[in-house]
Parts: C-alpha cells; structure tokens; sequence
C-alpha cells in the first residue's frame, strides 16, 4: 500500500512541475518600426525562449535558474 502512496505522491510532483513549464510569467516584445522584431518569454519553471522575426535567426532556449 505504502508503494501506491509514493507513486502518487510522485505523479502529483511531476503534474505541479509540467503545471509550472505551461505557466507564462512574462511575455516581452521588442518593436523596430512598427514591425515585432523579437519576442522573449518567460515560463515560471525558468526557462526562457526568444523568438525572432527573422527567419534566419533560430530561436532560442534558455534556462535562468
């Protein structure tokens, strides 16, 4: 019984952490005449992904904690 217990107990952590990767904390963007030129969010799990206008540059992932 107590194995079933830690089982769950260890499902509800990772649901709280996936919770926290969909969780949006900032969302900031940067404009040049008019047009977005590159867009970063921030997730509360720390992890931080620029985006960019131009199809030449990849996005990017980051982690800050």
């Amino acid at each position: 019984m107590t194995e079933h217990i830690d089982i769950v107990e260890q499902q509800r952590q990772m649901l709280e952490l996936e919770k926290q990767a969909k969780q949006v904390v900032c969302i900031e963007t940067r404009y040049k005449d008019g047009i977005w030129t590159q867009q970063t969010i921030d997730y509360a799990d720390g992890r931080r992904v620029t985006e960019y206008r131009d199809s030449r540059k990849k996005n990017r992932e980051e982690y800050t904690k």
